[in-house]
C-alpha cells in the first residue's frame, strides 16, 4: 500500500468534570466542540485520530465517555495517549490498552506513554518498558516511523516549560538516534505550536484545544494574541517516500 496516510492530532483538551465548567476562564468543551466542527467541515477523511494527552483534566469514566462520544466519528481509528493530567489507569480501563505500534502501509505509528515517574508539576518519563519498545523499532518491516507522545523530548526556550518536558529525554534520544527509520516525532503538552528539527528528525508540537500559552516565558502566561489563543489541531499527511506535510488549523 503506497497511499498517503491522513492523520488528525488533537491534544490538551483539559475537559472538566462537567461541560459547563471553565478552565483558565475558557470552556474546554466548547473549544473542543469548535475544533470538531471545523474538522468535519473542512477536512477530508482521516485514517487515524491521535488524542495525545491531557484530554481530561478531571479524569473519570464519565469524562472519557464524553470525549469518545465527541470524537468517535472523526477517523477510522482513534488512539488515546495519556498526559500528566490524565488518569492513565482510568483511561486504559475505559478504552482498553491499545496497540502501541500501528502499521499502515509504509509507515509505523508508535504510541509512547510518557507519564511514568511524574514529578507532580507536569513532567513525566518513559518507563523501562517504553524505552525497551524503542529499542525494538529498528526491526519493524516498514520504511518510515512516526513517534507520538505527550511530553516534548526537547527544550523550546521557555524556562517553565523546559522544566516539565520529558524527564528522561537523554535516554530517549540515545535510542532514537540509532533508528534510521524515524522521520518525525509529534507531541503536545506545551499548548503552542512548534516545528523543529533534531538529528535530522522533524518535531511537531500541536497546540491545545484548551487555552494556549505564550512562548519563551519564565512562568506560565496565557496567550493573548487572538489568533494564537484560538483552539487548534494538526493534520499530518504521511507519504510513501517518507516526507510529511503538516498544518496547524486554528479555529477562530
Amino acid at each position: 500500500m503506497n497511499s498517503t496516510l491522513n492523520l488528525l492530532q488533537i491534544t490538551d483538551c483539559h475537559l472538566q468534570q462537567y461541560p459547563d465548567q471553565a478552565y483558565k476562564n475558557h470552556y474546554p468543551d466548547q473549544r473542543l466542540d469548535a475544533v470538531i466542527a471545523h474538522v468535519q467541515a473542512t477536512q477530508s477523511h482521516s485514517q487515524h485520530l491521535l488524542l495525545s494527552g491531557d484530554i481530561a483534566h478531571y479524569s473519570s469514566s464519565a469524562v472519557y465517555q464524553r470525549i469518545l462520544d465527541k470524537t468517535q466519528s472523526l477517523a477510522e481509528q482513534i488512539h488515546w495517549l495519556p498526559g500528566n493530567h490524565d488518569d492513565a489507569q482510568v483511561m486504559y480501563e475505559f478504552v482498553h490498552m491499545q496497540r502501541k505500534i500501528i502499521i499502515n502501509g509504509d509507515w509505523a505509528i508508535v504510541l509512547l506513554d510518557s507519564t511514568a515517574n511524574p514529578d507532580g508539576v507536569g513532567s513525566g518519563s518513559l518507563s523501562d518498558e517504553e524505552l525497551s519498545l524503542l529499542a525494538k523499532l529498528g526491526s519493524l518491516d516498514v520504511s518510515h516511523i512516526l513517534i507520538v507522545l505527550h511530553h516534548p523530548p526537547i527544550n523550546v526556550g521557555s524556562l517553565w516549560q523546559d522544566a516539565i518536558k520529558l524527564a528522561n529525554s537523554d535516554e530517549f534520544w540515545v535510542r532514537v538516534k540509532k533508528l534510521s527509520k524515524v522521520r518525525a516525532i509529534s507531541f503536545g503538552h506545551l499548548h503552542q505550536e512548534h516545528h523543529l528539527t533534531e538529528f535530522g528528525i522533524e518535531l511537531f508540537c500541536t497546540p491545545a484545544t484548551a487555552p494556549q500559552f505564550k512562548k519563551e516565558q519564565l512562568t506560565p502566561v496565557l496567550e493573548s494574541d487572538p489568533i494564537l489563543a484560538a483552539p487548534a489541531y494538526r493534520t499530518l499527511q504521511l507519504h510513501a517516500d517518507g516526507s510529511i506535510n503538516s498544518q496547524v488549523h486554528r479555529v477562530l
